[in-house]
């Protein structure tokens, strides 16, 4: 039997168990599940469990409707299918983003497109400027590392014509205050701050672990620096698309505390409850291009830091001229190399 047949047919059988109401985990499915992401709890177990059971049916119910035509993006279990993400963001949400009063202004090339001359989309992946897709932890905030170091990397090899993959964990150890590592997370422009000032150092001089230690930085080991950024305008998805189009790759920030983003395996994103205002965003991305689906419309190509299992290989597509989807224009960067 081939793989894509037997998913199919453990699909279906997962469907007629949600149908009859019966119970969709087994203890031996459950040992494989923390086995295969090696989780172990002592006291807890049941609570994650029964986060883990509703996933499950909540994935089967989805990909139910898609494999009907009725959605444009697949689910699929990964390692964060026991985890309510909520619980670690909860004082995140608290956190107001700081004031941006050092952003420049967008500086057009003289060949700058503007949106309505713009007729197919761009994949920077294409043009060497993207390092692979990092891990930051299912109990580290440190996304905003991510993307920081991955669009200055992107900017300066576009520069230079050569990719230098830079660190998320010299950001996540150094960075300063209001950007606090891994229990709070932090804000791409402060991380752009610190950059200009200090400098940036080389993923393989600064191998990432998920946890904030002390900053050890010598400003002489720089691998690049940033002359600034610019902070695009607030929910215009036309000027992204013109920037990206043009200019680069761009930090972005979006709202992802839904199972739709959590569970994503692939297709064009789409989640009627995501907000889109400052308060709302909770982890940084890079939009990295964007496109357009024959049937489900336009779409941003965004690079994750969830490791290459999830999604499209670390990559989801997120629906684009949808009133601002999660977020994804409200609070957009780029630096200035």
């Amino acid at each position: 039997m081939s793989s894509l047949r037997l998913l199919l047919v453990q699909g279906l059988l997962l469907l007629i168990l949600v149908q009859l109401g019966l119970t969709l985990v087994s203890d031996e499915e459950w040992a494989q599940y923390k086995a295969q992401y090696n989780k172990f709890y002592r006291f807890r177990d049941r609570y994650h469990r029964g986060l883990y059971d509703k996933r499950v049916q909540l994935v089967a119910d989805h990909n139910r409707r898609y494999f009907q035509g009725l959605e444009g993006f697949e689910m699929r279990l990964n390692q964060f299918s026991d985890i309510d993400q909520k619980v670690y963001y909860s004082d995140r949400l608290l956190i107001t983003p700081p004031t941006d009063e050092e952003s420049g202004a967008v500086r057009k090339p003289s060949n700058y497109k503007r949106y309505d001359e713009i007729t197919k989309g761009i994949d920077w992946r294409e043009y060497g400027y993207i390092s692979g897709v990092g891990t930051q932890g299912t109990e580290c905030l440190s996304c905003w590392a991510f993307s920081s170091s991955g669009v200055i990397e992107a900017h300066l090899a576009k520069k230079n014509g050569k990719l230098v993959p830079l660190s998320p964990k010299h950001l996540l150890d150094c960075v300063p205050y209001p950007n606090q590592g891994c229990k709070l997370g932090g804000w791409v422009s402060v991380a752009f701050n610190y950059v200009r000032q200090f400098g940036t150092a080389t993923k393989a001089s600064f191998p990432y672990q998920p946890k904030k230690d002390e900053c050890h930085w010598d400003p002489k080991n720089s691998a690049g620096t940033i002359r600034g950024h610019v902070t695009l305008t607030e929910g215009d998805e036309k000027e992204l698309a013109e920037v990206v189009y043009n200019i680069g790759p761009v930090a972005v920030s979006i709202d992802h505390l839904h199972d739709e983003f959590v569970q994503y395996f692939g297709g064009i994103l789409n989640i009627s409850s995501c907000g889109s205002t400052k308060d709302d965003l909770t982890h940084s991305v890079l939009v990295v291009g964007f496109g357009t689906h024959p049937k489900w419309g336009d779409y941003w190509l965004i690079k994750n830091s969830f490791g290459t299992s999830w999604g499209e290989s670390g990559y989801f597509k997120l629906a684009r001229n949808a009133n601002n989807m999660c977020g994804v224009a409200t609070l957009p960067q780029y630096p200035l190399v």
